[in-house]
């Protein structure tokens, strides 16, 4: 093979990988443009200028919803809570109120159990009460399980002698402030409003629905 061979044999294999080269390079800036991490070969996100909107019809509500939410009393957390200790604490019967508009209305124990158990009831960030007050009973806790209706109707003084005013319930949560280290005399009492229970003469209480709060500022 003389020189003049061996030369266009050499150079068509060079022209034919800087060809590759390009092409390669070509196909890349084309797909990733003129980066490392090749964004643009990741799928393209649509993204629309307000939020989708759920279509009208798919939203389905169970039957009755609508009447129990047209149906609530509307009464301060500490009210509702004090006139269950007076009409007995009881854990099964529907107990009696007045709400704030004058009405006549009734709930039962499944309407007080948020108001011990769930956070941001109180004032928002607050904790359950029952995050300390719990069966543990550590120092934190004061001797003081609010956990289940047993344990609470275990402590005798945790009702007193069936008055709201005697009652613990009413020390700790009106005569000792509630903050997000605990009890403070210092701090005024908190009170949210709810929208629970049932007007009395409307059908049955839906003591099983969590109330709702109004927290106050």
């Amino acid at each position: 093979m003389n020189d003049d061979t061996r030369g266009l044999i050499y150079g068509t294999i060079a022209f034919f990988l800087v060809g590759l080269v390009i092409w390669l390079g070509f196909v890349y800036i084309s797909a990733c443009g003129f980066t490392l991490n090749c964004l643009q070969g990741a799928p393209l996100v649509v993204r629309t200028p307000i939020p989708t909107l759920i279509p009208f019809g798919e939203v389905e509500r169970e039957p009755g919803n609508t009447e129990v939410d047209f149906n609530r009393c509307q009464i301060g957390a500490v009210q509702l809570i004090g006139a269950w200790v007076e009409a007995g604490h009881s854990d099964t019967e529907a107990f009696p109120f007045t709400d704030s508009n004058g009405q006549d209305c009734e709930a039962t124990y499944e309407d007080i159990q948020p108001l011990l158990r769930e956070n941001s009831v109180w004032y928002p960030g607050s904790l359950g009460c029952t995050s300390c007050h719990n069966a543990d009973l550590t120092d934190r806790s004061g001797g003081l399980d609010l956990s289940t209706y047993e344990a609470m109707s275990a402590n005798a003084a945790l009702f007193g002698d069936g008055s709201w005013e005697g009652s613990l319930l009413h020390e700790v949560l009106v005569n000792q402030g509630l903050t997000a280290e605990g009890h403070s005399p210092d701090v005024e009492p908190r009170n949210p409003v709810l929208y629970v229970g049932q007007v009395i003469g409307d059908g049955e209480t839906e003591g099983t629905a969590t109330p709702e709060v109004t927290p106050t500022p």
